[in-house]
């Protein structure tokens, strides 16, 4: 408001100093050529001629006008370009600011989704990483209801993907998606210090010696000095030791397996693929 009022007063000023000049200037050139016309006359007074010079001999009508406006025009002129150039300047920001506004929406998106997955990658390692999860089995234990909070925040992700209403509308920092991974941030945190805290506590001395048993059996798996008899009979080890205790995942099972192939060349006996998936257990 004070700005526009302030834009009217100051081409208001404009305009009232171009009519000012013009007028000056008008009156200047007009008492000049009025004293240069009497002392014409005088001189040929003082020289005895009859003869005068009559005042429409003087300077036209148009010239008083040329002068009046000479000045009006050149003001206006200025004004005209100087709003012009500063209408392209704001503009041209303007321009800029949308470009940059649009760069910084895309670029908070991106850090969003990089977040979305390195969380995701490190929860998924607590479900496929066999020594992880040997070491800290509360994390597969998806009756807790620590752990099950983090299985409800990664839903949430995946409900806020779905609907899509705001991704890459304005900036991330209040999309629904933003919301939903930092939810999905503070229970995997909390369920990691959770899983450190307990370790095997939860567990009876018999299934912690079962788990000692699958450490040393997995061991020998990824000991690339092991033969193949004892890798066979390592893996038959593992799988009975977590059998009743940690539900292998099919990925779990395919790492395992890939990992015995490619290092000894050989396929571990009662290799099969039968757990349910995390979603299924934790439903």
């Amino acid at each position: 408001m004070l700005k526009r009022l302030a834009k009217k007063v100051a081409v208001a000023a404009l305009i009232f100093t171009a009519f000012t000049a013009g007028l000056v200037a008008v009156l200047g050139y007009g008492a000049f050529q009025m004293i240069d016309w009497v002392f014409s006359e005088s001189s040929e007074m003082m020289d005895g001629s009859d003869s005068y010079r009559e005042f429409d001999d003087g300077p036209s009508i148009l010239s008083f006008f040329g002068v009046f406006l000479a000045p009006s025009l050149f003001i206006g002129a200025a004004v005209l370009l100087a709003v012009g150039v500063r209408g392209l300047r704001r503009r041209a920001r303007r321009k800029q600011n949308r470009r940059d506004d649009a760069a910084a929406r895309a670029e908070s998106w991106r850090r969003l989704h990089q977040r979305r997955d390195d969380l995701l990658v490190k929860w998924s390692r607590y479900e496929t990483d066999v020594s992880l999860m040997i070491d800290y089995p509360a994390m597969t234990d998806y009756s807790d209801p620590v752990i099950r909070d983090v299985i409800v925040a990664m839903q949430g992700i995946r409900a806020a993907e779905a609907e899509a209403l705001d991704i890459g509308r304005g900036h991330a920092e209040g999309s629904k998606l933003h919301r939903a991974v930092d939810r999905f941030e503070v229970a995997l945190i909390t369920a990691e210090k959770y899983a450190r805290r307990c370790g095997q506590s939860k567990l009876s001395d018999a299934e912690r010696s079962k788990l000692a048993t699958a450490r040393q059996a997995l061991n020998i798996i990824l000991d690339g000095a092991a033969t193949p008899s004892e890798v066979d009979a390592a893996y038959r080890s593992l799988r009975g030791s977590l059998r009743g205790i940690i539900d292998l995942p099919d990925q779990a099972i395919a790492d395992l397996e890939s990992h015995t192939r490619q290092s000894l060349g050989v396929h571990p006996h009662g290799a099969h693929q039968h757990p349910r998936a995390s979603a299924d257990r934790a439903a």
